[in-house]
């Protein structure tokens, strides 16, 4: 009885056993499928490259994107700030027209964080060319962001306070002193707080026609100071004939500004230019090597 009940067991027993290894095999060879597929799909391929060179292509065509865009709201902005439009139809046009660019601007980062996640960049050579074009096409990015900056400081201060020094102020009125050193000193305010997140080149036009300002304010406040009539006449015609100097003296922080300015986005795009034109050529050489090693080159 006791052999013919265990029989039975030995065998369900074998079977548990035959199942439980057909299923851990299962299990195996099914994990190392997946690592093979997924291996697989890590090695760089040719296609790889071709994707990789058509981002290349969008990132920079997306860069003449930048010059209309900045135009558009450096008019927008300016015509706002010259007319008087008002605070409120100010900021419209800052926050729509530099929307626009700060928009484009995450975008393009994002597409050289997508080429950075490329297989194709496991090749040395295509990864150390890559670098140098995502750093000097990021440095593009980031100098029209910093422009945007740029323009609005220079508008909301020697666009905005400051214009109304040399326009709006009657010279031959008897209270020109007194209304100079006002709006002297708003000008000056507004220049001190549009130097904040300028870059260097900003800041020192900023810091030029500050001194200046600064300059002519002072000489009117003597006029204010003068404890007589003669004192005050000969003040007021000092003050007046200084201010005769004062379009030369803005138009040569203006020209600095310029130079400097040209200088420093003539280097930025030379520099993306010749990133591209490298990484280009590495992706044509990377290609070629699958061609050949493919047999379609012969």
């Amino acid at each position: 009885m006791e052999e013919t009940l265990s029989a039975p067991g030995k065998g369900r027993s074998r079977r548990t056993v035959i199942l439980v290894a057909a299923v851990v095999v299962a299990m195996v060879a099914a994990g190392l499928g997946t690592w093979f597929a997924l291996s697989r799909s890590a090695e760089p391929a040719r296609a790889d490259v071709i994707r990789l060179d058509k981002q290349r292509v969008i990132v920079d065509n997306s860069m003449n994107l930048y010059d209309p865009l900045v135009q558009q709201f450096s008019g927008r902005y300016s015509n706002a700030i010259s007319e008087k439009a008002g605070q409120p139809e100010e900021e419209k046009v800052l926050n729509q027209d530099r929307e626009r660019i700060v928009r484009e601007s995450q975008v393009n980062r994002d597409r050289l964080q997508q080429m950075a996640e490329s297989p194709a960049l496991q090749d040395q050579e295509v990864a150390e060319s890559f670098k140098r074009f995502k750093d000097q096409y990021g440095a593009v990015i980031a100098y029209n962001d910093q422009l945007v900056v740029n323009t609005t400081n220079i508008y909301r201060s020697v666009g905005g306070p400051c214009a109304a020094l040399h326009s709006s102020l009657n010279v031959a009125s008897e209270t020109y002193a007194q209304e100079y050193v006002k709006s002297a000193d708003e000008c000056l305010a507004a220049l001190g707080t549009a130097k904040d997140g300028a870059d260097a080149e900003t800041t020192t036009l900023l810091s030029d026609v500050e001194a200046v300002i600064r300059g002519q304010r002072d000489k009117q406040q003597e006029v204010l100071d003068s404890k007589d009539t003669f004192e005050r006449l000969s003040k007021s015609t000092i003050a007046g004939l200084a201010l005769l100097d004062i379009n030369d003296a803005f138009a040569k922080a203006q020209t600095t500004y310029e130079t400097a300015t040209k200088d420093k986005y003539t280097k930025i795009i030379e520099s993306a230019n010749s990133s591209n034109s490298e990484f280009e050529g590495v992706l044509k050489k990377s290609l070629e090597q699958f061609d050949a090693a493919s047999g379609e080159g012969k």
